[in-house]
């Protein structure tokens, strides 16, 4: 599968933040490690067939790729603490990453419609690892992607890391806390359930009940995949 541009370019930015953050990972020698890691993941690339017209969330599938790659390439191998904290640092460190995701407004009326219209697209999905979603909008200030297949659980399961996935889904939480929105999850497919379901609310029109259990499900989610929380 080829990268294309915007994959391409996203790991040139990223390169340095990951070198940052390998060492959480136990590893001493960061560019060795990445070059190690980078082998494994074009690897990967190379094997994959190419997206069709119904597949979404290309980017997304690139960085469970990585993330694979990485773990497959660590000796001993993380747990699901420190690979969410290595996950968690990688992505969020760059101050031009978290300026982007802080200007983006994911309950702008042009972003939901782009949610609904993509969420619409998956429906003609036909790579083995690409999402299926709709998107239900309640109001202004609210709305939810449900997803009945995910790319990055479906990918990873193939390679035997089904277990990591949690690592991955922890960055919806860590988007949200950065961006204008609370995220709210009952249910992943990683951990057991039926389907991803992912709420999205406007933090200016949330209550104090979404406040709450949006901690709440971060908590919970985070239990379901295996990592200690703090009380």
């Amino acid at each position: 599968m080829k990268e294309g541009i915007v994959i391409s370019a996203s790991w040139k930015l990223l390169k340095g933040s990951m070198l940052a953050a390998l060492p959480i990972l136990g590893v001493t020698d960061p560019r060795a490690f990445y070059k190690k890691a980078l082998a494994i993941y074009r690897r990967e690339m190379e094997r994959l067939p190419e997206y069709g017209e119904g597949d979404v969330l290309k980017l997304n599938l690139a960085q469970a790729v990585m993330l694979g790659a990485i773990y497959e390439a660590c000796d001993p191998k993380p747990d699901i603490d420190t690979l969410t904290r290595f996950y968690h640092e990688f992505l969020t460190y760059p101050a031009f990453l978290r300026k982007l995701m802080g200007r983006r407004d994911m309950l702008a009326p042009r972003e939901v419609q782009r949610q609904v219209d993509v969420g619409k697209r998956s429906q003609r999905a036909t790579h083995p690892y690409t999402w299926q979603f709709s998107v239900e909008v309640e109001d202004a200030d609210r709305f939810t992607a449900t997803f009945t297949r995910c790319g990055i659980y479906d990918y990873l399961k193939s390679r035997g890391m089904a277990h990591i996935v949690p690592a991955m889904c922890a960055i919806d939480y860590d988007m949200g806390e950065i961006s204008n929105h609370l995220f709210l999850r009952d249910s992943t497919l990683a951990t057991g359930g039926a389907v991803c379901d992912c709420h999205y609310v406007r933090k200016s029109a949330a209550t104090k009940e979404e406040w709450a259990k949006s901690q709440d499900d971060k908590r919970r989610e985070a239990l379901r995949g295996g990592r200690t929380v703090e009380p």
